[in-house]
């Protein structure tokens, strides 16, 4: 038989799996180390173990109904091993055996260690500290397939119940044991930058999303930091011009007025004849020089008499 390729994704996915509430109590009570997992929740029914791995495997190709087939093919196949490791501790196997035969039978310490050699996977099982005996230290164990088959992963799983605890010791006059397996996934490590910053002088971590940048956005930064540095240049300039020169400029202006227009008034007809014609230049296709227009505008020349360095 063609062995089952199992992947198993551990990684709790709140759009995909819901918390066992229940079972949460429970692994609140187990003895290891086990906080940062979180069981999740499987149908109940007999059939919740191979739920568990189901959920795990996420394959849907796969049924509960295969891999209690496989089980018991396994089981059979090396039932000395199995028999001798495993009989003292559930009872003798041919018995359990024909328990496992029946869909919707609780799956026991058989099915577990049978798994992992059909899954090439380590099984560890994790059993809430409630009524805990010394004889039970080998239901917090991890399983493993027999030799030579060797294990590519390790998955959890939590020996739980339906009910929680005082619901379940009063269906079963005071005494509590496990009657659901749920499986036991981590959280994503997947953790984004940090920056650290202040608030009431104590450092504080915030989360800062990388993104990159698109060429066109790089280029159009580029072209807005030249343009800004440009403005910033030409401003600079003219913050640096005297703050007289307007007014200098204006009253140069003014001065040039008034001898025109008294020019005017004391012209003969013969020079405000030659004065028309000249004025006329620019109706006959000349273009004045406006780049020397704009020199003089900006750099005026000082009225005749006067000293440019002082």
């Amino acid at each position: 038989m063609t062995r089952i390729h199992f992947h198993p994704n551990q990684v709790f996915d709140e759009s995909k799996h819901v918390i066992d509430v229940v079972a949460k109590e429970y692994l609140e009570k187990a003895i290891d180390n086990v906080d940062h997992l979180i069981p999740v929740e499987v149908s109940w029914g007999g059939n919740c173990l191979h739920e568990s791995i189901l959920l795990l495997m996420n394959n849907p190709m796969v049924t509960t109904s295969e891999l209690r087939v496989r089980t018991i093919i396994e089981l059979m196949t090396n039932e000395v091993y199995y028999s001798n490791r495993y009989s003292q501790f559930v009872g003798p196997l041919d018995i359990a055996i024909q328990g496992i035969c029946k869909n919707h039978m609780l799956s026991e310490l058989y099915e577990i260690c049978a798994l992992c050699s059909v899954l090439g996977c380590n099984i560890r099982r994790i059993y809430p500290n409630i009524d805990f005996r010394d004889d039970m230290v080998f239901l917090n164990n991890i399983f493993t397939p027999i030799p030579p088959i060797t294990t590519n992963c390790e998955v959890t799983i939590l020996w739980s119940h339906a009910k929680h605890e005082k619901d379940a010791r009063d269906a079963n006059h005071g005494t509590w044991s496990p009657n659901h397996f749920v499986p036991l996934m981590s959280t994503s490590n997947v953790m984004t930058p940090e920056k650290k910053t202040f608030k009431n002088n104590a450092t504080v971590q915030i989360r800062i999303p990388e993104f990159q940048s698109s060429p066109s956005r790089r280029l159009r930064s580029e072209i807005n930091i030249e343009n800004d540095s440009a403005q910033s240049i030409i401003s600079t300039t003219i913050q640096r011009e005297p703050k007289g020169i307007e007014s200098q400029h204006q009253s140069r202006l003014k001065k040039k007025r008034e001898c025109a227009r008294s020019s005017r008034m004391n012209e003969t007809d013969g020079q405000r004849q030659k004065r028309l014609e000249n004025d006329g230049c620019f109706d006959c296709g000349e273009v004045p020089n406006i780049k020397l227009l704009i020199q003089i505008l900006l750099h005026p020349s000082p009225p005749i008499g006067t000293n440019r360095s002082g």
